[in-house]
């Protein structure tokens, strides 16, 4: 028998040890607390009585039963049949009235709680459906004190889950202490003369077009830039796109980046609570009776929650009457309530895809949008009939960052590159992921564990001992985990291999794209550069393996079978060496291949260019 505790506090402590001491084995997810310093002290104390996070990272062998696929590609959409069996149609459609929708438009809801159930299958029962599958003969019974756990879907027969929803009490808690709040604030004049980034609120409130970014405008930190947001940004002063005419909506907390852009933090935003209180509570009472049994309770309840979110950015948006457009930045991770806030005060959404593979993603990636710029015809002709996806409008434009390839293809050469050219040899990318920074996290991670870090430099490191004439490039989105003394020892090995480094220029912007666009062969770990260069038929493999496991995305998409996936070294090898050094090799054909059907748009090229215009023509038409 295993005992899976969720998200743990000091509280829990005693519970497991006592269970340890009678010989259960007892594991964990995650601990509860934001600070390191707690996180750190729990995990320290739970070590010393030989309980740990449930230790996915050390497991020999994953099968493809046990895969990734669970918390990411979904292929059984279990998340989704969740998702009905929470609310089915029929139901569902009595809550359409609550949004401001009319019934047809259902499938907005349905996306508004895939998004919310996608997102605890990723992070607690496609964990839990892995172990499970590890181990059928092991009964696992899941313990956890948080109301969110009962909406976990079932991912495993050998899985008893005992939820005691303790957390309930500190919700009550914050209600009451919020009706407090708004009894004694009753008849307080409110100021609506907010300043923001030392602008007059009343002139954020006369903006035609929003830009809402997620997290901020830069993709990555100050310190660690892989891009700059600013594909919508148009250099004409008088534009509305223009940087500095355009609203910027936040919904994460971000402070603004500059002084004198328009920043507005819809959470900081002075809205009466005492009308988001008084709508939500109208909302439970009218709504009581579609109440079934205990899974329509927990839908009904997921509702409200959404409901109230809503209520709150609808609140925040009505105050922008002049708005008429809104531009998303990362399309699937917007939250629903907002676009459908914006929906209903009648502003247009616009996005354009971020990543490529998330069209063949179910449950988890859902977009919701009026007019929605993607990868490609094939991208396009997937997502049309898709539950995953309520589009008005679908342009097939091509990867927006992919121009950068060709931007910097034989221009803006990095140094370390053209050198290793000049000394006649070919140039290797390889693109890794971070590691978790703890111990503690690393043991529940399926991809980016620190035994898969150490096993992908290991075969780095063999790779480049394997070829001669190369010269290997490691690129990281960000480099902290080498500041972990577990790396110490891979990281030695590297330094002292005369044809491989790590690129440690992290603070500019585009510094990966350089690189793979003046590559002879990129190497990656799945990420969205992966197709950016393939688009331009720049030669990549895609390493779909770690230390313990094999196939990563292929069940979501396999490429076309065109042979890019390596789920071995001896397949990376050779298939590298055909690359590398034949110049008519079947793989260069069916890279090619690629480029004339999944990234296949009728005009090619001035993305950014395109968009500006066909949104200043969306603005002059509204």
């Amino acid at each position: 028998m295993h005992i899976i505790f969720g998200n743990i506090s000091y509280w829990q402590i005693p519970i497991m040890k006592i269970l340890k001491y009678l010989k259960f084995e007892v594991f964990y997810l995650y601990i509860e607390y934001k600070s390191d310093l707690k996180k750190k002290e729990i995990a320290a104390k739970l070590k010393e009585k030989n309980i740990v996070p449930l230790p996915i990272e050390f497991q020999n062998k994953i099968s493809s039963k046990a895969s990734n696929t669970l918390r990411t590609n979904d292929p059984d959409e279990i998340a989704y049949k969740k998702n009905i069996k929470l609310i089915p149609d029929k139901i569902l459609k009595k809550y359409c009235k609550l949004f401001s929708l009319n019934e047809d438009k259902i499938k907005k809801l349905r996306m508004l709680l895939q998004d919310f159930i996608s997102f605890h299958q990723s992070r607690v029962s496609g964990i839990l459906g892995i172990w499970a599958a590890l181990y059928p003969e092991k009964k696992i019974f899941y313990i956890s004190f948080r109301l969110k756990c009962l909406y976990n879907s079932d991912t495993g027969d050998n899985i008893f889950k005992i939820i005691i929803p303790l957390d309930v009490l500190k919700y009550f808690k914050k209600i009451i202490f919020n009706t407090f709040k708004i009894r004694i604030s009753l008849g307080k004049k409110k100021s609506n003369n907010v300043i923001l980034n030392e602008k007059n609120f009343n002139e954020a409130l006369k903006k035609i077009v929003a830009f809402i970014p997620h997290k901020g405008l830069i993709f990555g930190s100050e310190t660690n830039q892989l891009f700059e947001k600013t594909l919508y940004y148009s250099e004409d002063v008088n534009s509305h796109l223009n940087k500095y005419n355009i609203l910027h909506l936040d919904y994460a907390g971000y402070p603004s980046p500059e002084k004198h852009i328009s920043w507005v933090s819809l959470d900081k935003m002075n809205i009466s609570k005492t009308k988001i209180f008084l709508k939500t509570f109208m909302a439970i009472i009218n709504t009581l009776y579609l109440i079934r049994g205990w899974q329509t309770f927990l839908g009904w309840m997921l509702c409200i929650y959404q409901y109230s979110l809503y209520i709150k950015y609808n609140e925040a948006i009505k105050k922008f009457k002049n708005l008429k457009i809104a531009i998303l930045d990362y399309e699937a991770l917007c939250p629903k309530a907002l676009i459908l806030a914006l929906e209903k005060n009648n502003v247009k959404t616009v996005a354009c895809q971020e990543r490529f593979i998330h069209t063949f993603f179910t449950s988890w990636v859902n977009v919701m949008v009026d007019i929605y710029y993607v990868a490609s015809e094939y991208v396009a002709d997937f997502i049309k009939d898709s539950r995953y996806h309520d589009i008005k409008k679908i342009i097939p434009i091509g990867l927006y960052r992919s121009e950068y390839i060709s931007l910097y293809k034989n221009k803006n050469i990095p140094h370390e590159i053209s050198q290793a050219k000049d000394a006649g040899k070919k140039v290797v990318v390889f693109l890794g992921h971070h590691s978790p920074i703890h111990w503690f996290d690393s043991q529940l991670d399926i991809i980016t564990s620190w035994s898969a870090q150490v096993s992908f430099l290991e075969e780095i490191i063999k790779f480049s001992k394997s070829l001669d004439n190369i010269f290997i490039i490691i690129r990281y989105k960000n480099l902290n985990w080498t500041a972990n003394l577990h790396f110490k020892n891979i990281l030695d090995k590297i330094k002292n291999c005369e044809n491989v480094i790590i690129s440690t220029k992290q603070s500019e912007a585009w510094y990966a794209y350089k690189l793979c666009a003046n590559a002879d062969l990129v190497v990656a770990k799945h990420t969205s550069v992966v197709d950016e260069c393939l688009c331009h038929e720049i030669p990549v493999l895609i390493y779909e393996y770690t230390h313990n496991m094999r196939g990563i995305i292929s069940e979501a998409f396999d490429y076309s079978d065109s042979g890019l996936l390596c789920y071995n070294f001896k397949e990376l090898l050779e298939k590298s060496v055909s690359l590398l050094f034949d110049s008519s090799n079947k793989l260069k054909d069916e890279i090619s291949k690629l480029n004339k059907t999944i990234y296949y748009v009728k005009e090619k090229g001035n993305i950014k260019n395109k968009i500006i215009k066909q949104l200043e023509n969306l603005i002059n038409s509204t």
